[in-house]
């Protein structure tokens, strides 16, 4: 199972509950149905906003508990 950083340090994975460094969120790490290998969507809780990310994204924009960065 692919494992991903967040940026406050923690270690996720496919399933895991994530929150964008904006606030914005919950997101559920999820794999693409078509992406290159590693790749992971982060999909809202209303399944509306998906987004793809390559891993190197997830330790960059995503936390795993809600805060907001300035």
């Amino acid at each position: 199972m692919a494992t991903y950083r967040t940026k406050d340090g923690h270690t996720v994975g496919l399933g895991s509950t994530v929150w964008s460094i904006n606030g914005q969120g919950p997101f559920t790490l999820a794999r693409p149905d078509s992406a290159p290998p590693g790749w992971v969507c982060a999909v809202s809780s209303d399944g509306e906003d998906i987004r793809l990310h390559d891993p190197k994204d997830i330790p960059l924009y995503y936390n795993r508990d809600r805060r907001v960065e300035v």
